[in-house]
């Protein structure tokens, strides 16, 4: 009987085994995205935040996910190599295909370049530092005409170009000028010379009206 259908209506045929090879298709294609996206198969992420970084790649690892140092920061209140952030957080549901990104506390500070800072203002000196990272600023005045302005920059009190390396938990010292010119010490000068220096004057006061007729002449 089927043959006697096939016979009668091979287009047709023709058309519903089109139909049965597409779909079939369709579905070893779904079957093949759940094998290679893992679908359903998801965990929940370790919490590693405040661990060292040893402990935590050993605890990302036995829950399948894989990890990956994405940036490091210093702070003195944690050691080096301690994870200070994750992403995915903790207990989030992910696929094992997942990467794990770790922010860690550095080893070392940061180090950059002492900008130039000289003849500006303190208050954007000071700020132009805090941007870059440095804790310990610390103004001192100094007597200088220029109130308000960066005279000298010292680092851990000594002297240093601009340009120089130097750690953000440096101190730096900015000498800024208070706007008081120091006053000159009055100077008394010996009666002797006193008395020479008069005499001088008297003798050039009473040549110059003899200069002035030879000039005339």
């Amino acid at each position: 009987m089927l043959s006697d259908i096939i016979k009668k209506h091979p287009v047709l045929v023709n058309f519903l085994g089109v139909i049965i090879v597409f779909f079939a298709v369709l579905f070893s294609l779904y079957l093949l995205i759940d094998v290679f996206t893992l679908h359903g198969q998801e965990s929940k992420v370790p919490h590693v935040t405040g661990m060292k970084l040893e402990k935590a790649i050993s605890k990302i690892e036995a829950a399948g996910f894989e990890w990956e140092v994405s940036d490091s920061l210093f702070d003195t209140g944690r050691p080096g190599g301690t994870v200070i952030i994750q992403e995915p957080k903790e207990n989030t549901m992910a696929k094992s295909t997942r990467v794990i990104y770790l922010t860690i506390q550095a080893y070392n500070p940061k180090m950059v370049n002492l900008p130039i800072m000289s003849d500006i203002s303190a208050r954007d000196a000071e700020n132009r530092l805090r941007s870059m990272g440095f804790t310990s600023v610390i103004l001192d005045t100094v007597p200088s005409a220029d109130e308000g302005l960066v005279l000298a920059v010292k680092v851990n009190g000594h002297a240093i170009n601009p340009g120089s390396k130097v750690s953000i938990k440096d101190q730096i010292s900015l000498e800024v000028g208070d706007g008081k010119v120091p006053e000159q010490p009055f100077e008394v000068l010996p009666d002797n010379v006193q008395d020479s220096l008069h005499r001088k004057q008297r003798e050039k006061a009473a040549a110059e009206p003899k200069q002035r007729q030879q000039q005339q002449r």
